[in-house]
């Protein structure tokens, strides 16, 4: 009945398995959880292997890394249950009723998604942007909020859907880099009419980056989101605000403002302090560097 799938690498996830595979027992129905690994590193794989020893678990290690859309599709096809709760490796379970709570609630839309939460506390000042730009968030992506934008804010973090609806829209395997593939797969269902039911049942993102991580993945993922710019249009507010930007002839501006400040802006997001409006403005200077032919 319930194939809960997990891609993962570099990461450990033995503790988030085991505690499923807990829940799931007292499910009293059929289940699988499967960890396919993206080619990670010996040593994570090393110890993710364990899981194979949890009885209705299985890892599957692949020999090329395949990206994050791609793994996703692989397990929906090996996945042999009709209820697919897809989850990020660096999740952790909030509830000792996850699992129940989705499956309570398994008939009411073919996409449930639970949302996410973080710590209360800031884990290290090493990830201190991406804490202070998540808590800074979280208030506004509870369930009420986030059914007034059901498509628009679909995340890949926790998600419950039909074996039958995904393989029938799988995630844009055009994805390769960081980034977007959750919005052209919430894009992909708001195209087909597929309900998302938005629902508080989250798990705590327990794997926060470094600041440096931070910006590295944000600049792949400006990258990605200019290059699949006419599929993501209409459903990016980075998109909005450059066709602003466009229209009031001010990317030049923008693009020479950032160039200038850029050495500034790194220091303050590198930092133990940084601020959440220098980091919107690093966002859209530097994807205006990037559409200008930057790096």
């Amino acid at each position: 009945m319930l194939s809960i799938l997990i891609p993962t690498y570099n990461y450990v996830c033995v503790k988030l398995v085991t505690d499923l595979q807990q829940q799931a027992e007292r499910l009293e129905c059929p289940y699988e959880i499967l960890v396919a690994d993206d080619a990670s590193e010996e040593a994570f794989k090393r110890e993710n292997r364990k899981i194979n020893g949890i009885p209705g678990c299985k890892y599957i290690e692949l020999q090329e890394n395949v990206g994050r859309s791609r793994i996703r599709n692989i397990l929906g096809h090996l996945a042999r249950y009709d209820y697919l709760i897809f989850m990020d490796c660096d999740a952790s379970v909030v509830g000792s009723d996850f699992l129940s709570r989705y499956m309570a609630v398994r008939n009411a839309a073919e996409v449930v998604y639970g949302g996410l939460v973080h710590p209360e506390q800031l884990p290290s000042p090493e990830v201190s942007l991406a804490y202070l730009y998540e808590k800074n968030a979280e208030p506004h992506f509870t369930a009420e909020k986030r059914a007034l934008h059901p498509y628009k804010v679909f995340r890949t973090f926790n998600f419950m859907i039909l074996r039958e609806t995904f393989l029938k829209h799988p995630f844009d395997e055009t994805i390769t880099h960081y980034g977007h593939e959750d919005t052209l797969f919430g894009l992909a269902l708001k195209k087909e009419g597929i309900k998302i039911l938005h629902i508080d049942n989250p798990l705590m993102n327990c794997g926060l980056d470094t600041n440096l991580n931070v910006l590295r993945k944000t600049e792949e993922s400006l990258r990605t989101l200019y290059v699949h710019r006419k599929k993501l249009e209409g459903a990016s507010e980075m998109l909005r605000l450059y066709g602003i930007l466009q229209r009031l002839h001010l990317v030049s501006f923008v693009f020479l403002l950032f160039r200038l400040c850029e050495p500034m802006l790194r220091r303050n997001l590198y930092g133990r302090h940084p601020n959440l409006y220098f980091f919107a403005f690093y966002k859209i200077g530097y994807y205006c560097n990037f559409a200008k032919g930057g790096k």
